[in-house]
């Protein structure tokens, strides 16, 4: 946002949400706040795509803001546990991999290809899904 034309926006909270500012708070015209917000809305984890299209298009570029990876992180871990708890006993947590997004190493915890791919394991991850808020479920 600063170096989108507005100096003074202030800093996210502890849990990473934006501030909630008008553009007269800030010294700037509505137009201006407006123009910056078009240019950054693509980094913020929940603006008008989804977490998932946010998430899919840090993956694609290797360019994941850190709010981003911590939002990943902590739906990937309830997934985690829930795929665990769902009968899946050696489901990993999630690594941070090459590009910068998170990602589940279901390789070297000897899971096979067949086996993520069966209609048991989408049934689960569809619920574990649910359970953890739109988890993206990434593969490695």
């Amino acid at each position: 946002m600063r170096s989108n034309g507005v100096p003074n926006y202030p800093d996210p909270n502890s849990n990473g949400a934006p501030p909630k500012t008008s553009a007269q708070e800030l010294g700037i015209s509505g137009s201006q706040l407006q123009a910056a917000q078009r240019a950054c809305q693509h980094l913020l984890p929940n603006t008008s795509g989804s977490f998932i299209t946010s998430f899919e298009q840090c993956v694609a570029t290797s360019d994941c803001p850190q709010a981003l990876v911590r939002q990943a992180m902590t739906k990937m871990l309830t997934f985690a546990r829930c795929m665990r708890s769902h009968g899946v006993p050696n489901w990993p947590d999630p690594t941070i991999g090459h590009g910068g997004a998170p990602f589940f190493d279901v390789t070297s915890h000897g899971l096979t290809h067949t086996q993520t791919h069966s209609s048991q394991m989408e049934s689960k991850f569809r619920e574990c899904q649910r359970v953890a808020g739109g988890a993206p479920i990434l593969m490695g």
